[in-house]
């Protein structure tokens, strides 16, 4: 048996920032909105959460930790997104965060651990936010 020797208050903020296991949802590229929720719920720094959605539907309300990049920006920055974590998009009703995912596959195809919402997201000003599944 090995001990943490930073102490429990160490181990607890460290094991809040470990790599979080991301389950895909039903259709490609898309995480699995029960997931989503409880990440965001239980360690949301674990992942790279990016709204792409334009800057001004950003400011009105966003995810809670989420970078804004909108879609049109996007291609620049792929180079320099990170791989130490998986990536998620987000946007108003799925589209552009799927085709977020799907630029990101063309530029770099490495990437593997990057996923989009598919669904309406209800985004408000204080960080909160609500998933409207699509129908199946």
């Amino acid at each position: 048996m090995s001990v943490f020797a930073a102490g429990y208050p160490a181990w607890k903020k460290a094991a809040k920032s470990a790599p979080v296991a991301v389950k895909a949802g039903s259709e490609e590229g898309t995480i699995d909105i029960a997931t989503f929720e409880k990440i965001m719920q239980e360690n949301p720094r674990s992942i790279m959460l990016i709204d792409v959605r334009d800057k001004d539907e950003h400011d009105k309300g966003t995810i809670k930790g989420a970078v804004n990049i909108p879609v049109d920006e996007l291609e620049a920055k792929i180079p320099s997104l990170p791989t130490d974590k998986p990536i998620v998009f987000v946007c108003g009703a799925g589209a552009r965060s799927g085709e977020s995912y799907y630029m990101v596959q063309d530029v770099r195809p490495e990437l593997k651990k990057v996923y989009y919402i598919e669904g309406e997201l209800v985004l408000n000003k204080d960080g909160s936010f609500k998933i409207k599944k699509p129908a199946s």
